[in-house]
């Protein structure tokens, strides 16, 4: 679980290694059949159906569609016929850019800890650059058009990082989007990236804006920012416990500690065991994250609770990367609840 350049949400299945016929599968598109649509439609150069997709009113379902968009492979070869006929829409242009800086974490270097020894050769680094660089300005592009496009904003704050900019544009870029959208789940989760440790950051400023985010909007998903931030946290330890990463498993000795549990704890009363919380097209990553994290931390019966949730419907490629570890948290899990 390196996690130096996360999608946000996972989009890819992959099969217990006994790959049974009725083996439960990582799900496809949170399970949303608007967005499987799109992926479709995408595929077949249909931009008028694509467009009525991405034009949903749901602000939520919205940021989804256009990081499904973005993820969908050969759209780079087309696209651009959609902006020249579309000049005054900022949609065809959000959706190149956003595609661009998808493609642009799999150049090779491009994903790394600027500091990694595999951060590539000049030249990679290089293309990698200009690529990225080449989706900001397309954004601006977008953002011409419609200064309050908030999945653009999100994705200037995606390329800030990656660029590696000053703390304070990447501040400006995430404070513009939640004067837009105060909610918007891929801008906080991509701001506590950006505020990371791996990224320039500090594990100061990462937990300071994971609670800080959290005590302002609780009864909604934002509290499991604390997770995430405890997550981020436990891959650092890792990786200075563990340089070369030659060990098989993940220490969870950070995750263990009392004081660490209890924050989850709070997170998922401060979420989704709060009254005032609303299931919603992404509540899965949630459940996902927090089964894991008190999982780990031996709270049993709140994993559980997750875990009935997630049931076999909702298991995310994250945390964990593999069905068969899912599987087993979920089966002890059982065994070890009142």
């Amino acid at each position: 679980m390196n996690g130096y350049a996360p999608a946000v949400w996972p989009f890819s299945t992959r099969r217990s290694a006994a790959d049974e016929d009725d083996a439960p599968e990582f799900c496809y598109y949170l399970g949303d059949p608007g967005a499987e649509r799109l992926h479709f439609v995408l595929r077949k150069r249909d931009w008028d159906t694509a467009r009525a997709i991405l034009s949903t009113p749901d602000p939520e379902h919205r940021e989804f569609y256009v990081r499904t968009a973005a993820a969908t492979s050969g759209i780079e070869k087309w696209i651009s016929g959609p902006i020249r006929e579309e000049p005054e829409s900022a949609l065809p242009l959000l959706i190149k850019a956003a595609h661009m800086v998808i493609w642009a974490w799999d150049l090779p270097g491009a994903g790394t800890r600027p500091d990694a020894p595999d951060a590539g050769t000049e030249q990679e680094r290089a293309a990698w650059t200009a690529r990225f660089r080449q989706a900001d300005e397309l954004l601006d592009q977008a953002l011409a058009l419609d200064p309050a496009n908030a999945d653009a904003w999100a994705f200037k704050l995606e390329v800030s990082r990656a660029l590696r900019m000053p703390q304070v544009e990447r501040w400006r870029r995430f404070e513009r989007l939640i004067e837009i959208a105060p909610e918007h789940w891929g801008g906080h989760e991509e701001m506590l990236f950006c505020l990371s440790p791996a990224w320039g950051g500090s594990n100061e400023a990462m937990f300071d804006f994971a609670r800080t985010r959290a005590r302002a909007r609780p009864g909604t998903h934002l509290p499991v920012l604390v997770v995430l931030a405890h997550l981020r946290r436990l891959n650092e330890v890792n990786r200075l416990q563990d340089p070369e990463n030659k060990l098989p498993t993940v220490d969870h000795t950070y995750l263990e500690q009392d004081e660490v549990t209890d924050e989850i704890w709070d997170a998922a009363r401060m979420s989704v065991w709060h009254d005032d919380y609303a299931s919603t097209l992404l509540t899965p990553i949630l459940w996902n994250n927090f089964a894991y994290a008190l999982y780990v931390g031996d709270q049993y019966n709140g994993a559980w609770s997750m875990f009935e949730s997630i049931g076999d419907d909702w298991i995310m490629n994250s945390p964990w990367d593999d069905m068969d570890y899912f599987l087993k948290c979920r089966q002890t899990t059982r065994e070890r609840k009142d």
